[in-house]
């Protein structure tokens, strides 16, 4: 996969208006170049103090809406 040195920005929004939970839209250049679907999730840490976020695909593609 290529690295791209392209830095998109989102916005943090509250998830929910009872929740301390924040939410973000994931750009759609980070979309098309991971392929990400309904339904992949994102699993978010932290390493070296830097945040790292790993794609981790749904099992079954086959069927999409």
């Amino acid at each position: 996969m290529a690295k791209s040195s392209r830095h998109d920005e989102s916005v943090l929004q509250p998830a929910t208006s009872k929740s301390n939970s924040l939410r973000t839209t994931v750009p759609v250049s980070i979309v098309n170049m991971f392929e990400l679907r309904k339904g992949d999730k994102l699993s978010w840490g932290v390493e070296n103090g830097s945040v790292v976020v790993r794609v981790v695909k749904q099992e079954d593609r086959t069927v999409r809406p």
